[in-house]
């Protein structure tokens, strides 16, 4: 008997084949289920950063239950094949995920700790996730479980947010210490948007924080007050933390017409909510202003000189234009306060949807406000202005408790009056901050 050419080689073919596809296998199980792994750990941080997110919103506006809540919500609704034991977030065992939350600056507590009142960063520790491989299970790996770890703070003491926010992103000197007046946040940061190389500059008084950063550059030159800490250039901008808030004619009741003509007022009255052209307030008069919003559309806005007092409990001052409710483009009306003037009103607090809100100036309107009075000029809420630029002219501080955002601050190189703004973590107003992811 004779063999062909090549008969010894019979069934070699299929040989070679087997072992070819028991690679490709392989290969097909690294790329097909490695994408698997990547998708479903890609989606995991992407929800756990949402909940951070939005647990963190939560957490002060309605406190840590309610946070933890939102977070188990927003992870169910997001991620499928996640493994919810009872009570996962709140267990203290971290392998089945967890919700932790504590007060910045401190670092996060130990797992398993309870959440505070008043806390204001959150951490999400996502339960497992199951992934099921497609190919994988020939090689003995049938699934592989995932988590993502993602942590949000909320309000000015959040990393690179801020007690007091310069938001003009041009321009020299958005925050100036010029005159012997000092500079100081308390219990937060300072952030100047500005990317000019002296952006902010030191002449005398000292400007000082828990943190300083400036886009652009500084100058503290030789006779310049103390910066401390030192600033750190660079960065991104500072988000304007009051971006959202709802101008007047959107709120569900907005405030109505209660004078077209600007007046001043000479003896002692009282003005109901609404919207004015303008008022002067002057000689020994006190003007009560009851509680509510008072917008404000001509150059003379809220201006008090003399002696006079203004004074009231809810009241928040509005700062618009000529066409109100149309928005600013350029200047518009005034808060401004001289000689010995003095502003004692208080502002809305609770659920008030300007609750802990003193004076918010159209996020156009360029119009300086002055503080020109010997008399210190205490706002027991925040002061906002995207574009407005703040001056300290006479001898009277100004002083802030809560929140300082406008577009510029400079103190007068004449002048002996100072600022203070001072962060309150129970503070109405942090409701309405933007959160910020932390890691």
């Amino acid at each position: 008997m004779s063999w062909g050419r090549g008969g010894s080689e019979e069934g070699s073919v299929a040989i070679t084949v087997a072992l070819c596809l028991t690679l490709l296998l392989g290969f097909a199980a690294l790329v097909v289920d490695m994408g698997l792994n990547w998708a479903a750990r890609t989606s995991a941080q992407t929800a756990a950063d949402s909940a951070a997110l939005a647990g963190a919103s939560a957490l002060l506006v309605d406190g840590p239950a309610a946070a933890v809540l939102e977070v188990e919500s927003l992870l169910d609704q997001n991620i499928d094949g996640l493994l919810m034991a009872p009570g996962w977030a709140t267990d203290g065992i971290e392998s089945n995920g967890e919700v932790d939350c504590w007060t910045l600056p401190d670092d996060p507590p130990a797992t398993g700790e309870d959440c505070l009142d008043g806390s204001n960063a959150l951490q999400v520790i996502t339960p497992p996730i199951n992934v099921q491989y497609a190919f994988a299970p020939v090689l003995g790996k049938a699934s592989n479980s995932i988590r993502a770890l993602a942590a949000a703070g909320v309000g000015p003491t959040a990393p690179n947010n801020c007690v007091l926010c310069l938001l003009d992103t041009g321009g020299a000197n958005r925050l100036a210490a010029l005159g012997p007046g000092d500079i100081t946040a308390t219990g937060g940061g300072i952030v100047v948007n500005s990317d000019h190389p002296t952006a902010l500059v030191s002449v005398g008084g000292d400007i000082t924080a828990d943190q300083i950063r400036v886009v652009g550059g500084f100058d503290d030159g030789p006779g310049g007050g103390v910066l401390l800490p030192p600033p750190e250039p660079g960065g991104p901008t500072a988000v304007d933390p009051l971006g959202d808030l709802l101008t007047p004619d959107e709120l569900a009741s907005p405030p109505i017409v209660r004078e077209t003509t600007a007046r001043t007022i000479s003896a002692d009255e009282t003005l109901l909510p609404g919207i004015y052209a303008g008022i002067t307030v002057t000689g020994n008069t006190t003007l009560t202003l009851e509680e509510g919003v008072y917008v404000f559309r001509t150059t003379a806005g809220l201006t008090i000189r003399d002696n006079a007092t203004v004074v009231g409990d809810g009241v928040t001052i509005y700062l618009a234009c000529s066409g109100y409710p149309a928005p600013c483009s350029g200047s518009g009306a005034r808060f401004r306060v001289e000689d010995d003037g003095r502003f004692l009103a208080t502002p809305p607090t609770g659920d008030d949807d300007y609750a802990g809100l003193s004076i918010f100036a159209d996020r156009g309107n360029t119009r300086l406000l002055r503080h020109q009075s010997t008399q210190d000029l205490n706002l027991a809420g925040a002061l906002y202005g995207a574009s407005m630029g703040v001056r300290i002219e006479d001898t009277g501080d100004l002083r802030v408790d809560s929140l300082m955002a406008v577009g510029s601050l400079a103190t007068n190189l004449l002048s002996a009056g100072s600022v203070d703004v001072t962060y309150d973590p129970a503070t109405d107003i942090l409701g309405l901050a933007r959160p910020v992811l932390i890691r």
